[in-house]
């Protein structure tokens, strides 16, 4: 299961590993998604998004900060690990590992003067 799900991150672009005693976590410029709860019943991935998603995948889906939604699923079986995690993943990289809301949010911000 990991070696398939580092794949998928391995699709995303360039990326560090950084491993602790609970999780695993992947990161661009920042940590986007990670890897926990390990057990012989699968596995925890989680990812960051600026907004949250909706899909009955998700075992959970919170803000752990204004604009930092983090999603929760539960995988128990290889093919879980499939195209529509892999292009969650892709946004997650891009736009939360690799900070393009950022980006975008601070080429608005000259657009629309407050």
């Amino acid at each position: 299961m990991y070696r398939r799900l580092e794949r998928l991150i391995a699709a995303c672009g360039p990326y560090h590993v950084a491993p602790a005693k609970t999780r695993i976590a992947f990161l661009g410029r920042v940590r986007f998604a990670g890897l926990s709860a390990v057990s012989e019943r699968g596995v925890t991935v989680t990812f960051a998004l600026p907004r949250p998603l909706r899909s009955a995948r998700f075992a959970r889906v919170f803000e752990v900060v204004p604009g930092w939604w983090a999603h929760q699923l539960r995988v128990t079986e290889v093919a879980q690990l499939d195209g529509q995690l892999g292009r969650w993943l892709r946004r997650s990289y891009a736009l939360m590992g690799m900070q393009e809301r950022l980006r975008k949010s601070a080429s608005q911000s000259r657009l629309h003067p407050t």
